[in-house]
């Protein structure tokens, strides 16, 4: 691949125009360790902001978020993330599946007749637990 020298350009010039200090390492209140610019951008570490998010999921939409992802113990975790979808018809199902949709876990895809079927998103793989590599199977990624 030729290198772009006004992409190069333009790369150097935004590393620069970056804040020196987001870098830092800060303590979050949860006393783990993160960089200033996630606690400037969040106020809380990654870890805090992934438990406040699994705090906000009714108690079964996580169970659904999981099951959509194949993340249950029928299955070793190595192959979680090997499915992403839940086909969900009217009724509970549907409305539990918005909120999770809502809270930015899910999407809503294809409908078919009275089925919708709902993906994750990766933020929705983070809370069902998922690793970078399930998290790859998940969305498709190539490897």
């Amino acid at each position: 691949m030729i290198a772009n020298p006004a992409q190069t350009a333009r790369h150097h010039l935004a590393n620069q125009a970056a804040p020196a200090f987001s870098l830092i390492r800060k303590v979050c209140a949860c006393s783990k360790a993160t960089t200033a610019k996630q606690l400037s951008q969040h106020g809380k570490c990654a870890a805090c902001a992934l438990a406040a998010v699994r705090a906000a999921i009714m108690p079964g939409g996580l169970a659904k978020l999981q099951h959509m992802l194949g993340a249950v113990q029928q299955y070793p975790k190595t192959k979680w993330g090997w499915r992403n979808y839940f086909a969900a018809g009217s009724g509970q199902q549907h409305e539990a599946m918005q909120r999770l949709v809502a809270a930015g876990l899910a999407t809503a895809g294809r409908v078919t007749g009275d089925m919708t079927y709902f993906h994750s998103t990766r933020l929705g793989c983070r809370a069902a637990g998922l690793d970078g590599a399930g998290i790859k199977r998940a969305m498709g990624d190539a490897s």
